[in-house]
């Protein structure tokens, strides 16, 4: 895993040089979205949407929190995963068109099933990546992924997303995050602020 992430870092990088425009990356947004997750040992895949969103402070800090529902078919019932993240993070510029990125987040997880019966689980989260201006309206992201629960473990991965801007206060993505056990993929729109 450490060398396909070094490998696309280093593909971005090469990417973002031709432009002549600094980037300008707001750290100030909301999103809204569709989310898949695909389990492995789940023999079907789970849909639903996800909100979060993020607000910088000072020159280089930013707070942010998400919620995601992703429900699943197991054997003719519903599943419901739910799951809230809440962090803080920062950012620093290491060229006039990428910004390293790193958080630490607090998760929370809970699956409803059939029945009344349930389960809930918390952890911490931590990522470090990059963002980068590959084209004036284009965005890159690369980043590595690392959750632990208390009960379900821990799990790494690696998560790669495009954002085209139409303007800078909106703007459209898709990500895809795989990691150990999961593959997660999301599309959204973006209001920046």
């Amino acid at each position: 895993m450490n060398k396909v992430m070094g490998g696309v870092l280093a593909v971005l990088a090469l990417g973002v040089t031709t432009s002549a425009t600094a980037a300008d990356f707001s750290y100030s947004w909301v999103d809204a979205g569709w989310a898949r997750a695909d389990v492995d040992g789940v023999d079907e895949n789970g849909d639903g949407f996800f909100l979060r969103g993020s607000v910088g402070f000072g020159t280089s800090w930013f707070a942010a929190a998400g919620y995601r529902q992703v429900s699943f078919d197991a054997g003719g019932f519903d599943v419901d995963v739910d799951l809230v993240d809440v962090g803080l993070g920062g950012h620093m510029p290491l060229s006039d068109r990428i910004d390293g990125v790193a958080r630490i987040s607090y998760l929370d997880v809970s699956a409803d099933g059939p029945f009344g019966s349930s389960a809930d689980d918390n952890g911490y989260g931590l990522s470090v990546g990059i963002r980068a201006l590959a084209a004036p309206q284009l965005e890159l992201e690369a980043s590595l992924e690392y959750t632990d629960f208390d009960e379900a473990g821990d799990s790494t991965g690696a998560k790669l997303g495009a954002r085209y801007h139409f303007n800078p206060a909106w703007a459209a993505g898709i990500e895809v995050l795989l990691s150990d056990d999961q593959t997660d993929v999301g599309l959204y729109g973006r209001y920046s602020f």
